[in-house]
């Protein structure tokens, strides 16, 4: 499964002269099983912050906690993170 996101360093408006980075998930996804598209429609499982999907670990007061994920907990299949701003790794072959 490939997820592709795009990044932007936004101006932080609760400190001057201090950005954050936002990773926004492009809407092309295609999901690796239906049990994951269906539980990512129904939860917010995107973090924005690290550019992964998550898990809700613990919902607390203050907030909550997540655990990025980098397998499908339904299926297994490895979850490829992608930023479309950023150029493909190529590696030179030698002579």
């Amino acid at each position: 499964m490939n997820a592709t996101y795009k990044k932007e360093t936004l101006p932080d408006p609760a400190s001057e002269g201090n950005t954050y980075d936002n990773y926004t998930l492009q809407r092309d996804v295609e999901f690796c099983c239906d049990p994951l598209k269906g539980y990512y429609k129904k939860s917010s499982g995107w973090n924005y912050e690290q550019g992964k999907f998550v898990i809700v670990d613990q919902i607390s007061y203050e907030g909550q906690t997540v655990i990025p994920i980098d397998f499908c907990p339904f299926c297994g299949q490895k979850i490829e993170y992608e930023d479309i701003d950023k150029p493909k790794k190529t590696r030179k072959r030698k002579k």
